[in-house]
């Protein structure tokens, strides 16, 4: 009888976590999908830490026979934010006068393919997903932005929340008219 098993990539060290805890994680992800769809920064700003580290890297374009090779350039950012920054774009937001979101731009964010891992450090997980933010305003002004995200949750005595966000765009060239958005 021939070996009927299947062949698979070699096992990737990841240290799991309790089924509980990647439920509660999944949920928390979605919620916080629902809460920026919703355009509640005040609620989103509470779902993170202190310490929040939130960015998004230009993406590196080169060619397969470089991306081992070392590099003498400094990673470029298109945001690198903390908190004090997220809550500035986020009281931007709240005046009322952003003039590109009046018509209000509709969001809809669609997150997937949530893996789970713990870290070195103690109530702190590893969230890897992947994401398709669509973004209408007007009938005519739809922008679609995929990519996938490197999130750190920390768990706190509040909850689950976010220490480190890092978006990674598929498009070099952002083909919208800004990045007025969280990820």
């Amino acid at each position: 009888m021939a070996n009927t098993e299947l062949k698979t990539a070699p096992a990737i060290a990841a240290t799991k976590v309790s089924f509980e805890q990647e439920w509660a994680i999944h949920q928390f992800i979605s919620l916080e999908a629902r809460v920026l769809d919703e355009e509640r920064y005040t609620d989103w700003l509470a779902l993170l830490t202190e310490d929040i580290r939130y960015q998004i890297p230009v993406p590196l374009t080169t060619y397969r026979r470089n991306r081992a090779s070392t590099t003498a350039l400094k990673p470029l950012f298109i945001i690198d934010d903390g908190l004090p920054g997220l809550k500035q774009r986020a009281a931007r937001e709240a005046t009322g006068l952003v003039w590109l979101n009046d018509p209000a731009t509709r969001h809809l964010r669609i997150i997937n393919n949530i893996e789970v891992e713990v870290t070195e450090v103690p109530d702190e997980f590893l969230v890897r997903s992947k994401f398709l933010l669509y973004r209408g305003r007007r009938e005519k002004d739809i922008v679609n932005h995929p990519g996938w995200r490197e999130d750190i949750l920390r768990l706190t005595p509040e909850g689950l929340r976010i220490a480190k966000r890092t978006v990674h765009l598929l498009e070099r060239v952002v083909m919208d008219k800004n990045l007025n958005m969280f990820f």
